[in-house]
């Protein structure tokens, strides 16, 4: 039994989890940028048929 190989087990999955921690936030945050942009990109058509807030021409 090697008495260091405890604390290397536990870096690595320390490491695991800082990187999936990592990964999650990024890809929240491109997934809001770009959900934002399609949200805009909605409204945007939705105003160009000319339609008021009441559905009339």
């Amino acid at each position: 039994m090697w008495p260091f190989s405890s604390s290397r087990e536990k870096k690595k999955k320390s490491h695991l989890a800082k990187k999936i921690v990592v990964g999650l936030v990024i890809g929240g945050a491109i997934t809001s940028i770009i959900g934002k942009k399609l949200m805009e990109k909605a409204h945007e058509d939705d105003e160009d048929d000319g339609e008021d807030e009441n559905g009339k021409k």
